[in-house]
Parts: structure tokens; sequence; C-alpha cells
């Protein structure tokens, strides 16, 4: 038995025959899914991954409750059920403890296997390149309990497995401080101007 992290977008037939493919060639089934945050591309394969599996109406599927995203989020024949932080979900040789992470989004959490000290990260770390975020004031104070956890690898969401976690959350926060910076320098510099998001952005980003 597994648990799947994520399930994709909607409707992307190579993803669910790569699934099929890898529980078939391991003998083994879902008993959970659990996904990360409510955006698309992670939540809106669920459906397909309940109907195209051998036992996916029997999964349990489990998302961070919030206020702004607990509803709407999958048909309505798809019971959620909800995760709190802290939260652990067990299946055969594997504990995930759940780890609330807001910023990217309001539900966002991060999946720390017990049994190694390894992170689901979601989109809070990428394999490539840095994170949008909602709540810079919230995406900050969650890099900061990731690189706490101190992990030895990261599988994100997107892009390749980070095999260097703790020089790369690092460096997001350190990217994020910069920009900061760079803003208050612009502001400091021209102190009687005004400036819309639209203008700073043309300045910094050159």
């Amino acid at each position: 038995r597994r648990i799947l992290v994520d399930a994709g977008d909607v409707n992307v037939p190579e993803y669910i025959n790569s699934l099929k493919s890898v529980l078939k060639e391991e003998n083994v089934e879902l008993e959970h899914i659990i996904v990360t945050h409510w955006h698309q591309d992670h939540i809106g394969g669920v459906k397909n991954v309940i109907e195209n599996t051998e036992n996916g109406k029997s999964c349990s599927v489990w998302k961070f409750k919030d206020d702004i995203s607990a509803s709407n989020c999958l048909p309505v024949n798809i019971p959620l059920k909800w995760l709190k932080n802290e939260d652990k979900i067990v299946t055969q040789g594997a504990t995930l403890r759940v780890v609330h992470t807001p910023g990217h989004t309001t539900d966002h959490i991060v999946l720390c296997l017990v049994e190694e000290q390894a992170i689901f990260s979601g989109d809070c770390i990428l394999g490539e390149g840095t994170a949008v975020f909602e709540n810079l004031y919230d995406y900050m104070n969650s890099l900061n309990i990731i690189l706490q956890l101190n992990p030895d690898i990261i599988y994100p969401g997107h892009g390749p497995v980070v095999e260097s976690p703790v020089t790369k959350i690092q460096y997001y926060i350190d990217h994020r401080n910069k920009r900061e910076g760079q803003i208050l320098q612009v502001l400091k510099e021209k102190t009687f101007q005004k400036f819309t998001e639209r203008e700073l952005v043309k300045i910094i980003y050159t």
C-alpha cells in the first residue's frame, strides 16, 4: 500500500498511464492521496486517479483545511478528509507528518517522511527557479520552518530532486531578502516619487 502525494492536473493521460505502470510493476495499490494545496496542477487529477486505478475508489483523499480553499476543489462525489498541522498519515513502511507552510497558498503543506530525513515540498521549494506566493510574510516564515526541519533531500512538486536542500532553502530566503532590499533602495534614492508595483518591478528586474 502506498501514499500518492499530489495527483497532477486534470485529464493528463501520460501521467495516469505512468502511475498505473508503476503500481503494476511494484505490485502495490494506493491507500491515500494527499494534496499539498488547492492549485489545479496538484488537485485537478484526483478524479482521474480515482477513476483509472484499480482500487482508486477506496482511496482516502486528504487536504489541509482552510477557510478560503476548502470548498469547490473536487467534484461533490469525492469526499475530502481534512488535515491539521502535525497530523500523521501512515501506510505500510511510511509515515508522513503534515507541516502547514502557508504563503504560496493559505492551505499549503509540506510532508516529512518520518522514516527518512526527507521532505515533499509541493510548491514551497521547487527543483528549479523560485516560487511565487500569495503572502510574502507567511511564505518567509514557512521557509524558515522548512529550514529548521533540516532535510537531507527534498522532493519538489516541480523540477528535479533537490540534493542540497539546506543550501537551496537558504538561497530562497536570501533571494527574497535581496529583492526587498532592492525595493527599499529604490524608495530611498527616489524619496519624493510615487511608484506603482509594476513600475518598481520594471526598475528592479532589469
